[in-house]
């Protein structure tokens, strides 16, 4: 499979070559052994060299997530303004460096890494202006060596990515990149109003992802990852962050409307719910935004203190 190839010629052409070697490149990937070289050759060639020149031919910019203000929010109400010139975030799957750049800004002390080659290039020059360009590295999470540990870690639409048999393995490793008390911030499509890849465009509403979202999660699903790889608590928001984004507040997180998602996950499976959901895309997504959003935040707490949540609006 060569991306750079002539392909196809219309915008439509060129989204079915998208979908189909998607969906080729995610089946290797899913056949091929747990922490195998075959496997990573296969991810480094996905996403650095086919999918990215794909989009870039037929849809620039596509492939990076715009929840950057939604991410900087949540970051800023997890610390204190006392540690914000101290606090160290590692963005996890940083891609071009749009959220690193956004909180070096602000005064953050930001460090990424992605699989993508190109997109560190870019990163490293558009970080270059504000911050040190050497924290962003391209390569493996699971190979990386931090030279510090994080007050924050985000995954911001990445854990979708992640080969299944690995989400544990790199949710433990960003455990212990965490500092005594730190924060791992995970955003993701939910699984309810899926498939949200590029699937989403061939396949009914409901239905597997057959792209790069090798799993799409519920709140519930990623609860119990957050949990099994150490956290002491898991957070969530009574609503999605990005409803309040053009207002430039942030809802307060917590072990209660963490509860309250599951509850209500639980719910939407009976009853009036589902015909919801079934609605359409749309409909369900406007659900699960205002009643079970997939963000959540796993908390580290070494040191035995609590907390209801972060700081408020």
């Amino acid at each position: 499979m060569d991306g750079k190839s002539a392909g196809p010629a219309t915008f439509q052409e060129w989204r079915q070559h998208h979908y189909e070697t998607e969906r080729q490149y995610a089946r290797q990937i899913l056949e091929t052994p747990k922490g195998s070289d075959e496997r990573r050759q296969l991810f480094q060639q996905a996403y650095s060299d086919v999918i990215g020149n794909i989009i870039e031919n037929y849809n620039p910019g596509a492939g990076e997530t715009n929840y950057t203000d939604t991410v900087v929010g949540i970051v800023k109400s997890l610390l204190s303004s006392s540690r914000k010139h101290t606090a160290k975030i590692f963005d996890l799957g940083c891609g071009s460096g749009h959220l690193l750049v956004a909180l070096a800004k602000d005064g953050y002390d930001g460090y990424g890494i992605d699989v993508s080659q190109a997109s560190i290039v870019q990163a490293k020059q558009d970080l270059s202006p504000f911050a040190k360009s050497e924290h962003v590295q391209h390569g493996d999470i699971l190979d990386y060596n931090p030279p510090t540990n994080f007050d924050v870690i985000v995954m911001d639409n990445v854990i979708e990515h992640l080969v299944p048999d690995e989400t544990s393995d790199i949710l433990a490793k960003c455990y212990e990149m965490l500092d005594r008390e730190g924060y791992l911030v995970v955003l993701t499509p939910h699984s309810f109003s899926g498939p949200h890849d590029i699937s989403k465009y061939f396949v009914p509403f409901g239905s597997k992802a057959e792209g790069f979202h090798l799993k799409e999660f519920s709140f519930t699903d990623m609860n119990q990852f957050l949990m099994h790889a150490g956290f002491q608590e898991v957070w969530g928001f009574p609503f999605h962050p990005r409803l309040l984004g053009k207002y430039h507040l942030t809802p307060k997180p917590s072990e209660w409307a963490a509860r309250k998602s599951m509850i209500l996950e639980k719910v939407a499976q009976h009853g009036p719910f589902p015909k919801l959901l079934r609605l359409g895309r749309t409909s369900a997504r406007m659900v699960t935004a205002l009643a079970f959003p997939t963000v959540a935040i796993g908390v580290k707490r070494i040191s035995g203190t609590s907390s209801n949540g972060g700081s408020s609006m």
